[in-house]
């Protein structure tokens, strides 16, 4: 079976449109087969958006690592008025988080890759893609601090690991759960240098 963060070019193609509400605020997103909670905002993305939005000021340049369809990077873009950068290893998804920033008003450097590769970011978003295991996982958490200057934000359900990747992290930074919701931890994750 082919995951969300694989490309599989003979996958059916089946648009549809999901919709949600952030902070009162109607989003509208194009979606298709392949690609990650392909028929809703999947709830550990809205319990990370609502702690990002209850918890963080607003940042100017926000990385949506794992970007999906990119709902984070259209509702942080459409609150924050910010320079966004959106990346995903999935090709299908990259042109739809594409189109849906360009439907939403927004602009953005989408990239398809397996990480991240250059750039500084005040605020790195991460739904990390718990089924690529641990390995990555953990790969894309120290990516994402080497490119972050001020806070990484991940949601993990705590079944799935969410406690072993709080205490990896605290050996490097400095972490805390924000939020706890539904069996989701939210994790704030920054340098020991920033507040």
């Amino acid at each position: 079976m082919v995951q969300y963060f694989e490309n599989d070019a003979s996958q059916k193609h089946k648009p549809s449109t999901i919709s949600f509400t952030i902070q009162d605020h109607a989003f509208m997103l194009e979606s298709n087969s392949g690609v990650f909670s392909k028929d809703r905002l999947d709830t550990g993305t809205r319990i990370l958006l609502e702690a990002i939005l209850e918890n963080e000021s607003s940042c100017s340049h926000v990385l949506d690592l794992g970007c999906g369809i990119g709902p984070v990077g259209v509702v942080l873009g459409t609150f924050w008025h910010c320079d966004l950068t959106c990346i995903d290893v999935n090709e299908k998804a990259v042109q739809l988080t594409k189109r849906n920033l360009q439907k939403n008003g927004l602009s953005g450097n989408v990239l398809c890759s397996d990480g991240v590769q250059s750039g500084t970011y005040d605020c790195v978003v991460l739904n990390p893609p718990i089924r690529a295991g641990k390995k990555t996982i953990y790969r894309l958490f120290d990516e994402a601090m080497a490119h972050c200057t001020n806070h990484l934000w991940i949601v993990m359900r705590k079944q799935h690991g969410a406690a072993s990747a709080q205490d990896y992290l605290a050996t490097k930074y400095s972490v805390s759960r924000v939020k706890r919701d539904k069996g989701y931890w939210v994790l704030r994750v920054s340098s020991d240098d920033v507040v």
